[in-house]
Protein backbone atom coordinates (compact mmCIF):
# COMPACT_ATOMS: atom_id res chain seq x y z
CA UNK A 1 0.00 0.00 0.00
CA UNK A 2 1.32 3.31 -1.44
CA UNK A 3 0.43 7.11 -1.91
CA UNK A 4 0.70 7.30 -5.66
CA UNK A 5 0.25 10.64 -7.15
CA UNK A 6 -2.27 11.72 -9.54
CA UNK A 7 -2.33 15.71 -10.09
CA UNK A 8 -1.00 18.40 -7.88
CA UNK A 9 -2.92 17.46 -4.19
CA UNK A 10 -4.91 14.26 -5.52
CA UNK A 11 -3.48 11.06 -4.86
CA UNK A 12 -4.87 7.60 -4.54
CA UNK A 13 -4.03 4.49 -2.58
CA UNK A 14 -3.38 1.31 -4.15
CA UNK A 15 -5.11 -1.85 -1.89
CA UNK A 16 -7.77 -4.70 -2.34
CA UNK A 17 -9.77 -1.66 -2.70
CA UNK A 18 -8.39 2.18 -4.25
CA UNK A 19 -9.07 4.89 -2.20
CA UNK A 20 -8.69 8.89 -3.31
CA UNK A 21 -6.82 11.33 -1.30
CA UNK A 22 -7.45 15.19 -1.87
CA UNK A 23 -5.30 17.57 -0.62
CA UNK A 24 -6.28 21.23 0.46
CA UNK A 25 -3.69 24.58 0.53
CA UNK A 26 -3.47 23.92 4.54
CA UNK A 27 -2.35 20.39 3.83
CA UNK A 28 -5.81 19.17 5.10
CA UNK A 29 -6.24 15.40 3.46
CA UNK A 30 -9.81 14.05 2.19
CA UNK A 31 -10.65 10.73 2.26
CA UNK A 32 -12.56 8.84 -0.37
CA UNK A 33 -13.67 5.35 0.72
CA UNK A 34 -11.25 3.83 3.35
CA UNK A 35 -11.14 0.09 2.92
CA UNK A 36 -12.33 -2.30 5.10
CA UNK A 37 -11.25 -2.44 8.73
CA UNK A 38 -9.63 -1.47 11.56
CA UNK A 39 -6.12 -2.60 9.93
CA UNK A 40 -6.50 -0.77 6.73
CA UNK A 41 -7.32 2.48 8.32
CA UNK A 42 -4.34 2.06 10.68
CA UNK A 43 -2.20 1.86 7.37
CA UNK A 44 -4.03 4.83 5.58
CA UNK A 45 -3.77 6.92 8.89
CA UNK A 46 0.06 6.41 9.17
CA UNK A 47 0.33 7.51 5.11
CA UNK A 48 -1.46 10.27 5.42
CA UNK A 49 0.46 11.33 8.83
CA UNK A 50 4.18 10.21 7.23
CA UNK A 51 3.29 13.03 4.22
CA UNK A 52 2.73 15.76 6.38
CA UNK A 53 -1.42 15.59 6.00
CA UNK A 54 -3.93 16.05 8.71
CA UNK A 55 -6.87 14.21 7.68
CA UNK A 56 -10.13 16.01 7.63
CA UNK A 57 -13.04 14.54 6.15
CA UNK A 58 -14.06 10.85 4.49
CA UNK A 59 -16.23 10.83 2.04
CA UNK A 60 -17.80 7.53 1.65
CA UNK A 61 -19.08 6.33 -1.73
CA UNK A 62 -20.87 3.54 -0.42
CA UNK A 63 -21.98 1.34 2.29
CA UNK A 64 -20.23 -1.76 1.06
CA UNK A 65 -18.08 -3.11 3.77
CA UNK A 66 -14.90 -3.19 1.96
CA UNK A 67 -15.35 0.72 1.09
CA UNK A 68 -16.51 1.67 4.52
CA UNK A 69 -14.98 -0.76 7.33
CA UNK A 70 -12.04 1.45 7.98
CA UNK A 71 -14.29 4.65 8.80
CA UNK A 72 -14.77 4.25 12.19
CA UNK A 73 -10.87 3.70 13.26
CA UNK A 74 -10.61 6.96 11.60
CA UNK A 75 -13.21 8.69 12.94
CA UNK A 76 -12.06 7.77 16.29
CA UNK A 77 -8.19 8.75 15.83
CA UNK A 78 -8.72 11.72 13.45
CA UNK A 79 -12.19 13.31 14.44
CA UNK A 80 -12.69 13.50 10.61
CA UNK A 81 -15.98 14.33 9.38
CA UNK A 82 -17.83 12.22 7.35
CA UNK A 83 -19.92 12.12 4.12
CA UNK A 84 -22.16 10.15 2.17
CA UNK A 85 -25.36 10.49 0.04
CA UNK A 86 -29.02 9.98 1.87
CA UNK A 87 -29.39 6.46 0.60
CA UNK A 88 -26.07 5.11 1.85
CA UNK A 89 -26.41 7.18 5.48
CA UNK A 90 -28.82 4.52 7.25
CA UNK A 91 -26.47 0.99 6.27
CA UNK A 92 -23.27 2.84 7.19
CA UNK A 93 -25.10 3.97 10.30
CA UNK A 94 -26.98 0.76 11.03
CA UNK A 95 -24.49 -1.67 9.17
CA UNK A 96 -26.62 -4.89 10.15
CA UNK A 97 -29.27 -3.69 7.36
CA UNK A 98 -27.02 -5.15 3.99
CA UNK A 99 -26.33 -8.76 5.32
CA UNK A 100 -30.06 -7.83 6.39
CA UNK A 101 -31.39 -6.55 2.69
CA UNK A 102 -29.15 -9.57 1.02
CA UNK A 103 -30.99 -12.34 3.77
CA UNK A 104 -34.55 -11.29 2.41
CA UNK A 105 -34.72 -8.72 5.07
CA UNK A 106 -34.73 -11.26 8.08
CA UNK A 107 -32.14 -11.43 10.77
CA UNK A 108 -29.09 -12.38 9.04
CA UNK A 109 -27.56 -16.01 10.17
CA UNK A 110 -23.65 -16.07 11.31
CA UNK A 111 -21.99 -16.55 8.25
CA UNK A 112 -23.12 -12.80 7.39
CA UNK A 113 -21.89 -11.67 10.95
CA UNK A 114 -18.00 -11.13 9.32
CA UNK A 115 -16.19 -7.90 8.24
CA UNK A 116 -17.02 -8.31 4.90
CA UNK A 117 -20.72 -7.87 5.13
CA UNK A 118 -21.23 -6.10 8.64
CA UNK A 119 -18.91 -3.00 9.35
CA UNK A 120 -18.73 -0.81 12.32
CA UNK A 121 -21.17 1.83 12.30
CA UNK A 122 -19.82 5.39 11.61
CA UNK A 123 -22.12 8.14 11.78
CA UNK A 124 -22.67 10.46 9.10
CA UNK A 125 -21.94 14.32 9.87
CA UNK A 126 -23.49 15.70 6.44
CA UNK A 127 -25.41 14.09 3.76
CA UNK A 128 -24.30 14.91 -0.12
CA UNK A 129 -25.91 14.95 -3.25
CA UNK A 130 -24.67 15.21 -7.32
CA UNK A 131 -22.92 18.67 -7.68
CA UNK A 132 -19.95 20.95 -7.52
CA UNK A 133 -19.24 21.53 -3.89
CA UNK A 134 -16.40 22.27 -1.30
CA UNK A 135 -15.40 19.80 1.22
CA UNK A 136 -13.24 20.32 3.76
CA UNK A 137 -11.39 23.19 1.79
CA UNK A 138 -11.47 21.21 -1.34
CA UNK A 139 -13.19 21.95 -4.34
CA UNK A 140 -14.97 18.42 -5.84
CA UNK A 141 -18.01 17.35 -7.40
CA UNK A 142 -20.00 14.42 -6.61
CA UNK A 143 -21.64 12.58 -8.97
CA UNK A 144 -24.20 9.90 -9.53
CA UNK A 145 -22.97 6.61 -9.81
CA UNK A 146 -26.02 4.57 -8.64
CA UNK A 147 -26.37 1.07 -10.17
CA UNK A 148 -24.06 -1.10 -8.21
CA UNK A 149 -25.84 0.35 -4.93
CA UNK A 150 -28.60 2.45 -4.86
CA UNK A 151 -26.88 5.76 -3.87
CA UNK A 152 -23.65 5.28 -4.85
CA UNK A 153 -21.81 8.32 -5.42
CA UNK A 154 -18.20 8.78 -6.93
CA UNK A 155 -15.88 12.39 -6.32
CA UNK A 156 -14.39 14.33 -9.16
CA UNK A 157 -11.42 16.58 -8.66
CA UNK A 158 -9.05 18.64 -10.80
CA UNK A 159 -9.38 16.21 -13.72
CA UNK A 160 -9.82 13.11 -11.76
CA UNK A 161 -13.08 11.12 -11.29
CA UNK A 162 -13.07 8.22 -8.51
CA UNK A 163 -15.08 5.88 -9.88
CA UNK A 164 -15.87 3.53 -6.88
CA UNK A 165 -17.61 0.35 -8.24
CA UNK A 166 -19.57 1.60 -10.96
CA UNK A 167 -17.60 -0.04 -13.16
CA UNK A 168 -14.67 -2.53 -12.45
CA UNK A 169 -11.68 -3.73 -14.79
CA UNK A 170 -12.10 -6.17 -17.59
CA UNK A 171 -9.69 -8.46 -15.66
CA UNK A 172 -11.92 -7.86 -13.14
CA UNK A 173 -14.78 -8.63 -14.82
CA UNK A 174 -13.78 -11.98 -15.82
CA UNK A 175 -13.05 -13.14 -12.52
CA UNK A 176 -16.06 -12.16 -10.80
CA UNK A 177 -18.43 -13.35 -13.89
CA UNK A 178 -21.64 -11.37 -12.93
CA UNK A 179 -20.35 -7.88 -11.13
CA UNK A 180 -22.97 -6.82 -8.49
CA UNK A 181 -25.41 -4.29 -9.47
CA UNK A 182 -28.19 -3.74 -7.23
CA UNK A 183 -30.12 -1.61 -9.54
CA UNK A 184 -29.19 -2.08 -13.51
CA UNK A 185 -31.18 0.81 -15.20
CA UNK A 186 -29.22 3.23 -12.22
CA UNK A 187 -26.32 1.09 -13.77
CA UNK A 188 -27.09 1.29 -17.61
CA UNK A 189 -27.26 4.96 -16.86
CA UNK A 190 -24.03 4.96 -14.85
CA UNK A 191 -22.32 3.70 -17.96
CA UNK A 192 -23.59 6.11 -20.28
CA UNK A 193 -23.02 9.34 -17.69
CA UNK A 194 -19.24 8.33 -17.27
CA UNK A 195 -18.79 8.26 -21.37
CA UNK A 196 -19.76 11.59 -21.26
CA UNK A 197 -17.44 12.77 -18.36
CA UNK A 198 -14.34 14.35 -19.72
CA UNK A 199 -11.64 13.56 -16.68
CA UNK A 200 -8.31 13.24 -17.34
CA UNK A 201 -7.79 10.17 -14.63
CA UNK A 202 -10.26 7.58 -13.71
CA UNK A 203 -10.15 5.40 -10.66
CA UNK A 204 -12.11 2.29 -10.61
CA UNK A 205 -11.72 0.75 -7.18
CA UNK A 206 -11.11 -2.57 -8.25
CA UNK A 207 -8.74 -1.97 -11.25
CA UNK A 208 -6.59 0.48 -12.10
CA UNK A 209 -5.49 3.89 -12.89
CA UNK A 210 -6.75 4.40 -16.73
CA UNK A 211 -7.06 8.04 -18.42
CA UNK A 212 -9.94 6.13 -20.95
CA UNK A 213 -12.84 5.21 -19.54
CA UNK A 214 -15.02 4.25 -22.82
CA UNK A 215 -12.64 0.90 -22.64
CA UNK A 216 -13.90 -0.21 -18.86
CA UNK A 217 -17.45 0.90 -19.47
CA UNK A 218 -17.39 -0.77 -22.51
CA UNK A 219 -16.26 -4.16 -20.92
CA UNK A 220 -18.69 -3.73 -17.89
CA UNK A 221 -22.03 -3.30 -20.74
CA UNK A 222 -21.29 -6.10 -22.72
CA UNK A 223 -21.04 -8.14 -19.60
CA UNK A 224 -24.29 -7.01 -18.36
CA UNK A 225 -25.53 -7.49 -21.72
CA UNK A 226 -24.88 -11.03 -22.32
CA UNK A 227 -25.99 -11.77 -19.01
CA UNK A 228 -29.42 -10.21 -20.00
CA UNK A 229 -28.85 -12.05 -22.70
CA UNK A 230 -28.51 -15.21 -20.65
CA UNK A 231 -31.55 -14.84 -18.51
CA UNK A 232 -33.94 -13.83 -21.42
CA UNK A 233 -32.86 -16.97 -23.27
CA UNK A 234 -33.74 -19.37 -20.12
CA UNK A 235 -36.86 -17.82 -19.98
CA UNK A 236 -38.35 -19.48 -23.03
CA UNK A 237 -40.21 -21.58 -20.59
CA UNK A 238 -40.64 -20.85 -17.01
CA UNK A 239 -38.06 -20.71 -14.41
CA UNK A 240 -37.70 -20.25 -10.76
CA UNK A 241 -34.86 -17.65 -9.28
CA UNK A 242 -33.13 -20.31 -7.97
CA UNK A 243 -33.05 -22.12 -11.57
CA UNK A 244 -31.68 -18.80 -13.06
CA UNK A 245 -29.52 -18.17 -10.71
CA UNK A 246 -27.88 -21.39 -11.18
CA UNK A 247 -27.94 -21.62 -15.04
CA UNK A 248 -26.27 -18.07 -14.83
CA UNK A 249 -23.82 -18.95 -12.78
CA UNK A 250 -22.80 -21.42 -14.67
CA UNK A 251 -22.61 -19.81 -17.72
CA UNK A 252 -20.10 -17.07 -16.25
CA UNK A 253 -17.69 -19.91 -14.78
CA UNK A 254 -18.44 -18.83 -11.07
CA UNK A 255 -19.17 -21.56 -8.69
CA UNK A 256 -20.89 -20.72 -5.25
CA UNK A 257 -19.50 -22.84 -2.61
CA UNK A 258 -20.31 -20.23 0.61
CA UNK A 259 -23.47 -18.36 1.81
CA UNK A 260 -22.57 -15.12 1.69
CA UNK A 261 -21.26 -15.66 -2.14
CA UNK A 262 -25.19 -17.08 -3.33
CA UNK A 263 -27.15 -13.93 -1.93
CA UNK A 264 -24.61 -11.71 -3.55
CA UNK A 265 -25.09 -13.62 -6.73
CA UNK A 266 -28.88 -13.69 -6.04
CA UNK A 267 -29.15 -9.74 -5.56
CA UNK A 268 -27.64 -9.60 -8.90
CA UNK A 269 -30.02 -11.98 -10.67
CA UNK A 270 -32.77 -10.02 -8.99
CA UNK A 271 -31.53 -6.73 -10.64
CA UNK A 272 -31.68 -8.14 -14.00
CA UNK A 273 -35.47 -9.85 -13.27
CA UNK A 274 -36.49 -6.34 -11.79
CA UNK A 275 -35.54 -4.34 -14.79
CA UNK A 276 -36.85 -7.63 -17.22
CA UNK A 277 -40.33 -6.96 -15.37
CA UNK A 278 -40.67 -3.29 -15.31
CA UNK A 279 -39.99 -3.24 -19.11
CA UNK A 280 -42.45 -6.14 -19.55
CA UNK A 281 -39.72 -8.60 -21.20
CA UNK A 282 -40.60 -10.90 -19.18
CA UNK A 283 -43.42 -11.48 -16.63
CA UNK A 284 -44.26 -14.21 -13.34
CA UNK A 285 -46.55 -17.23 -12.57
CA UNK A 286 -47.78 -19.24 -9.79
CA UNK A 287 -47.96 -22.58 -9.60
CA UNK A 288 -47.45 -25.44 -6.24
CA UNK A 289 -46.69 -22.01 -4.34
CA UNK A 290 -43.24 -21.36 -6.37
CA UNK A 291 -43.13 -18.21 -8.68
CA UNK A 292 -41.71 -18.52 -12.16
CA UNK A 293 -40.67 -15.94 -14.55
CA UNK A 294 -41.26 -16.34 -17.77
CA UNK A 295 -41.35 -14.46 -21.50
Amino acid sequence: MKLNKITENVYYIDSAVNMGLIVNEANEALLVDTGIDDSVARKVKRLVEECGYKLRGIILTHAHADHCGGAPHLVKTTGAAVYATATEKPVLECPVLEPVYLFGGAYPPAPFHNKFFLAGGVGVDEVIAPGAQKICGCEVEIVDLAGHTLGQAGVAVAGVLFCADSVIAPGVIDKHGIPLNADLAGALETFNRLEGRRENYYLPAHGTLVEDIVPVVGANRQRVIDTMECIKGLLESPKTVEEILAVACSNFNININNMGQYYLMQLTIMAYLSYLVDRKEITTEYSGNRQSFKK
